[in-house]
């Protein structure tokens, strides 16, 4: 228990809340800064983007009742696909109900901890906080506009002309900062071109915390004995190259390996188009649907491989699935270019990486660990070892908590 307790202000438009399916940095932070005798506030939004449903008032009512921190919800418009108008005007209002909270708030607080994105409501957190001298710490979840890019049908030249002006917001955005956190090096690099000012820069993976995942792992699920897994977790969205999974474990298939699987846990716009393919290959996916975080433990410990399936292009680093990936002792196939994520796939031993939409070499990958389980043993507890290291949030995050606990201005 701190003696000095401070007034923190967490802003987390698309956190996970307690009974939601998920597992979020933004709620397990507010959880641990409150156990230590601070005020926190946890702001969200009463849209859960992950299911595009708005939340009950009544059950976060009896959230706010069960955890230490205080949950208020702003009010937004809602939205069905990631990327149109309507999610823009949905996150405009959110970010005026945001403006409006803090115009009228009463208790200052000692220190602001804030998502990025949404944008328009980190800008308006960061400028609120430099107008009172409150210091502002930007946690990066996400490189935006870079993100969207994939989800644009026009050639990338003419994607960059489009988001330029975007860019242009993003670093001033970023100049806000007077903490960077981020969930990865190459996040926090990306803030640090256009801020060089900041008092520190602190990659911080997402992770898992170790003493939740293994606790749900022995949980019962249902495996037949023959059966080999490959295991995908998260969005089925533009950013994500599940055909090339698809495509592989159908050339498997043929090769009379019928018992590769490919599992597919999450839910998303595409998740259409790659079921239709599926079908057409006759392909083994079985599209699980989107599970809680505690019920998707088990089915990720039974499976023999990890997917991290990103597309080209894409601007994922190292996502909240690899940190459930090494936590599983599972080797990963990986297609994300991301250098940092690749390099760490090479060093530390743990899968093997190939280029997205190669389905030929992404086979030979599965085929080589299908059929050499001492392979696969030694990957896996590479990533095991890897996970208790890094990626451990009970030790990994102690030192948001200090940061947070010692920001100045």
């Amino acid at each position: 228990m701190v003696t000095n307790s401070r007034e923190i202000l967490l802003v987390a438009p698309f956190t996970i809340l307690p009974g939601e399916k998920g597992f979020n940095r933004f709620t397990y932070i507010a959880d641990k800064l409150s156990s230590k005798g601070h005020k926190v506030t946890l702001l969200t939004s009463n849209f859960k983007h992950s299911d595009k449903n708005f939340r009950d008032k009544n059950i976060i009512e009896k959230i706010n009742r069960s955890v230490k921190y205080k949950i208020i919800m702003l009010d937004e418009l809602g939205y069905k696909k990631n990327i149109g108008i309507d999610r823009i005007q949905s996150h405009r209002h959110f970010s005026k109900q945001l403006q409006l909270y803090l115009k009228n708030i009463k208790q200052k607080p000692d220190v602001i901890y804030c998502a990025y994105p949404m944008m328009d409501a980190a800008f308006i957190a960061g400028r609120y906080a430099k107008k009172l001298r409150i210091p502002f710490i930007m946690d990066i979840q996400d490189v935006w506009p870079e993100a969207i890019k994939n989800a644009i049908p026009l050639p990338e030249v003419l994607v960059d002309v489009i988001l330029y002006p975007l860019s242009v917001y993003a670093n001033k955005i970023y100049s806000l900062a007077d903490y960077v956190v981020g969930v990865s090096k190459s996040y926090v690099q990306r803030v640090n071109k256009v801020n060089l000012n900041a008092r520190s820069y602190l990659p911080i993976f997402i992770g898992t915390d170790l003493g939740v995942f293994d606790n749900y792992k022995k949980n019962h699920v249902k495996k037949e004995p023959n059966e080999f897994w490959i295991t995908y977790i998260g969005t089925i969205s533009y950013s994500y190259d599940l055909e090339t999974v698809i495509r592989a474990v159908s050339m498997l298939k043929d090769k009379g390996k019928s018992n590769i699987v490919f599992k597919v846990f999450g839910s998303g716009p595409l998740q259409p188009k790659f079921e239709k393919l599926a079908q057409q290959l006759d392909a083994p996916v079985d599209f699980m649907g989107h599970f809680k975080y505690e019920e998707m433990i088990p089915y990720l410990v039974r499976s023999d491989i990890a997917a991290n399936a990103i597309s080209k292009g894409a601007q994922q680093s190292i996502t909240n699935k690899i940190g459930d990936f090494l936590s599983a002792s599972l080797p990963i196939l990986n297609s994300s270019l991301n250098k940092e994520f690749m390099d760490m796939v090479n060093a530390e031993k743990i899968g093997y990486n190939y280029d997205p939409g190669d389905s030929v070499k992404l086979a030979a990958l599965i085929e080589r660990l299908y059929n050499n389980e001492g392979l696969r043993s030694a990957h896996g507890e590479n990533a095991r070892r890897l996970a208790e290291e890094k990626f451990d949030r009970r030790h990994s995050y102690g030192e948001i908590y200090s940061l947070i606990e010692q920001a100045t201005v």
